[in-house]
């Protein structure tokens, strides 16, 4: 209340001021000129209320300091009180229309947001169903993996386990970071997906680091290049570093025209660590999303560690 009575003041005293400033030009005429632009600027600016203290301060200082300071009439006898009641009138007018037309914005706005609030909370509640969905297929499979006696079948069995657990991993990071319905921010998504790699599968003496530039991605080019990520780290993880050596993961990504994404590790390169009879699904996933991504693929590997580096045109 204290604010919008001292901008209705603030506001009056300023176009009564300067509608005095003008009275060697235009005398005694219009007198009330500029309250109604003292009105319009207090209403919009603080609210009907400031707007109802512009239009009572600025008729009263109007009347007194130009109106009646050129006059000799009594209040009652001036030949003028008709136009300052003309006047006020036409200013409540104006006030009750702005007031009304603010109500009718305001009320717009509080059902927009309660909109959205509803619709944040509907993504949510899906979100979390996605990821219950995910959970109970994950547990299904380990349960397979649990009873199955062949190790070839458990290996495949755990691997798909550790794809559907990479593609819910980026679903919860796609509604953790989204900057949008249409958007995400990717370095926030591809740095916490990172960090979370590192938490289930890194040992000790083994460092994950993440830098990406910030972009904002579609969320089918975020899917696909978080899937790629969550592969590549997996592997360097689980592979590049066997007999629990020391080692470095780094994910770095450079936007400018397009996006840059490495994944390097200091392993021991794909060479010592690739088996016989291995059956490629990795490899294959990562291709396959590096096609829909219209992306180049480069990987460069020796005993000192591998390097894949990703240039992506587009990432909406």
């Amino acid at each position: 209340m204290l604010v919008e009575v001292a901008v209705g003041l603030l506001v009056t005293v300023a176009c009564v001021l300067l509608r005095i400033a003008l009275t060697p030009l235009a005398g005694d005429r219009a007198p009330y000129a500029f309250v109604f632009l003292g009105v319009v600027i207090a209403c919009v600016a603080a609210g009907w209320r400031s707007g109802l203290v512009a239009l009572l301060v600025g008729q009263t200082l109007s009347w007194t300091l130009i109106v009646g300071a050129q006059s000799t009439s009594t209040f009652l006898g001036n030949d003028r009180f008709g136009g300052l009641i003309i006047a006020t009138l036409s200013q409540l007018i104006l006030l009750t229309t702005l007031a009304l037309y603010q109500r009718e914005v305001d009320k717009g706005s509080a059902e927009r947001e309660q909109r959205l609030r509803l619709l944040d909370d509907a993504l949510r509640e899906i979100d979390h169903r996605t990821r219950n969905n995910y959970q109970t297929v994950l547990a299904m499979i380990t349960l397979q993996v649990r009873r199955t006696t062949d190790s070839k079948v458990r290996e495949a069995l755990q691997q798909a386990a550790d794809r559907i657990q990479a593609v819910s991993n980026a679903s919860q990071q796609l509604a953790l970071h989204s900057a949008g319905l249409g958007a995400v921010r990717l370095d926030d998504h591809l740095c916490g997906l990172v960090q979370q790699i590192e938490q289930g599968l890194s040992h000790d003496g083994v460092k994950v680091d993440c830098d990406v530039d910030e972009a904002v991605a579609s969320p089918a080019a975020a899917t696909s290049i978080s899937i790629i990520v969550n592969e590549l780290v997996t592997n360097a993880l689980k592979h590049a570093f066997s007999g629990e050596r020391p080692g470095r993961v780094v994910v770095t990504g450079r936007y400018d025209r397009s996006f840059e994404l490495t994944v390097a590790d200091d392993g021991a390169g794909m060479k010592a660590t690739r088996r016989d009879g291995h059956s490629g699904l990795g490899t294959r996933l990562i291709d396959n999303f590096v096609r829909e991504l219209g992306a180049k693929h480069e990987i460069v590997s020796s005993e000192t560690g591998t390097i894949h580096r990703l240039e992506i045109p587009q990432l909406q």
